[in-house]
């Protein structure tokens, strides 16, 4: 698992997805799944900065938040007082009560790199589910993400808050020596200090996108019932969303 967002890391990426995700948005698109699903209790795996969980706390949802990040969690308490926040790795938890909806938000699958991983991980949903649970997550098309890396090989991203603007140029390498659907991801993080373009930070990490029919087969082999699928655009990547449900073994 990467070690992303840590140190100083961690209040970049704060500040930068202020602008880039509407949370609003966002908290209403997962809200809305988890209301049709009558679910009631909900664990967010990924919960970052704590920018979703603020929605859940201010609507008085049972909610728990679970990163891999302790310097995200930090933030995150920070933001969420009340809030009840875990360090734990999606693969290997274990909650103190099972819940109704567990959600892997921000393409965190995209860090599951060997197939092993992503059966860990499903398996701990599994057990951390109450009968007939749900869980929602996103994922990077393949088949859409690769052929635009290749047609773009620098991405840029830019966003301003609290009167700092911030760029990031993202670049993206298919390495065809390891396995699956792997990319090696680079990037390099500016501030525009004084009318001057300013370097800041470098982040680097390997991740993994997957096919629908990846996804589809090891839900399918780790006892899960897929009852939706959503082609949603994000700010940066076209993804899906899936909906499925844990069936009972």
């Amino acid at each position: 698992m990467a070690n992303l967002y840590d140190g100083k890391m961690a209040a970049i990426y704060d500040a930068m997805y202020q602008t880039f995700v509407n949370y609003d948005d966002e908290y209403a698109f997962y809200n809305n799944l988890i209301t049709e699903n009558n679910a009631s209790s909900v664990l967010e795996i990924g919960s970052g900065s704590g920018n979703l969980a603020k929605r859940f706390h201010k609507n008085n949802q049972n909610y728990i938040g679970l990163d891999y990040s302790e310097d995200m969690i930090a933030i995150a308490k920070e933001r969420n007082k009340n809030g009840t926040f875990i360090k734990g790795d999606m693969r290997d938890f274990q909650l103190n009560e099972t819940v109704d909806c567990i959600l892997i938000t921000g393409r965190s699958t995209s860090y599951l790199i060997s197939n092993q991983d992503i059966n860990k991980t499903f398996e701990c949903l599994h057990k951390n589910l109450n009968n007939e649970g749900i869980i929602i997550f996103d994922f990077i098309d393949a088949n859409r993400f690769i052929p635009f890396t290749k047609e773009n090989p620098v991405i840029t991203h830019e966003a301003d808050y609290q009167d700092i603007h911030y760029i990031r140029e993202s670049h993206w390498d298919t390495n065809m020596s390891l396995e699956n659907f792997m990319l090696e991801w680079s990037a390099k993080y500016y501030a525009l200090i004084n009318g001057k373009k300013e370097m800041i930070e470098n982040d680097f990490s390997t991740v993994r996108v997957f096919t629908r029919n990846e996804i589809e087969l090891f839900l399918y082999l780790n006892h899960f019932e897929i009852l939706q699928t959503i082609d949603r655009k994000t700010y940066a990547y076209d993804t899906y969303v899936i909906v499925a449900k844990k069936i009972k073994l």
